[in-house]
């Protein structure tokens, strides 16, 4: 179990068995209590308080004050397996757009043999921008009905299906192809890499100097980059919803017109 149980644990000898001694506060509040009585009825430990680390790295959540640390997001497992955890700590880094910090969690688990095996097997997705694009789909219905038409007819039901099958992925490869894993969104451009950049920059820079210029720095240049994240998105999903009306009203010239503007947008 994990998340943000609002929850202050404090160094109390009573607790250490199930909370450990690596704990940022001195006392325990009463969110805490509650935690800890909930993780002794069901047999659980807290691990994010059971590895030794710099202040800086226990703490989850920066105060209003942008100066008090607090240790107030958790991580339990059963006391059973509490071996597989093999550390729990803070990163300052990522930037999240929140004012908790990113937990990170080290495990030493061995996967199965089946999901390795699964994973290493991973052959893509197909592009889903070409799936929603009406030319597209156009194009791969003409495609796949040359190739059926090329194929002879086999009398056993397991051989035609094959051919079919063959004939449905070879259209669809080169027609609609596969996009790779960490495909951005259409909609993302230089523009929102850019303001993405400055809004990091601003973050890293209110991390080493936490001074009020610098927040409200920091705050403006995320401010920012989401505006600009979510005026690009709209205008992607505007322009689609164009595109569609032109094709279903059969208007060739809009079509073309809408599409040729979507690729220059995207070079």
């Amino acid at each position: 179990m994990l998340g943000d149980a609002n929850a202050k644990l404090g160094k109390e000898e009573a607790s250490n068995e199930e909370s450990g001694k690596h704990i940022l506060h001195e006392l325990s509040k009463r969110n805490g209590e509650m935690l800890l009585e909930f993780a002794l009825e069901n047999n659980l430990k807290v691990m994010s308080t059971q590895f030794q680390h710099k202040k800086i790295h226990k703490g989850t959540w920066l105060a209003l004050d942008q100066k008090t640390l607090n240790q107030i997001d958790h991580v339990m497992i059963s006391s059973e397996k509490k071996e597989l955890m093999e550390d729990v700590r803070t990163m300052r880094g990522p930037n999240i757009d929140s004012d908790h910090y990113l937990l990170k969690i080290t495990l030493n688990q061995k996967l199965p043999k089946i999901y390795i095996k699964k994973n290493r097997d991973w052959t893509g997705t197909w592009d889903k921008s070409n799936l929603k694009n009406p030319i597209k789909l156009l194009e791969y219905r003409r495609a796949l009905q040359t190739i059926l038409s090329k194929q002879t007819q086999q009398q056993d039901e397991e051989q035609e299906w094959e051919q079919i099958k063959k004939a449905i992925m070879e259209a669809a490869n080169e027609i609609i192809q596969k996009q790779d894993r960490k495909q951005r969104s259409e909609w993302w451009d230089q523009g929102c890499q850019l303001a993405l950049m400055r809004k990091n920059d601003a973050r890293r820079n209110w991390l080493q100097c936490k001074t009020r210029a610098s927040c409200e720095w920091y705050h403006k240049k995320r401010n920012e980059a989401n505006r600009m994240c979510v005026q690009k998105k709209k205008e992607w999903n505007k322009t689609i919803r164009q595109i569609q009306e032109n094709y279903k009203k059969n208007e060739s010239r809009k079509l073309f017109s809408e599409i040729k503007k979507l690729n220059h947008s995207n070079e």
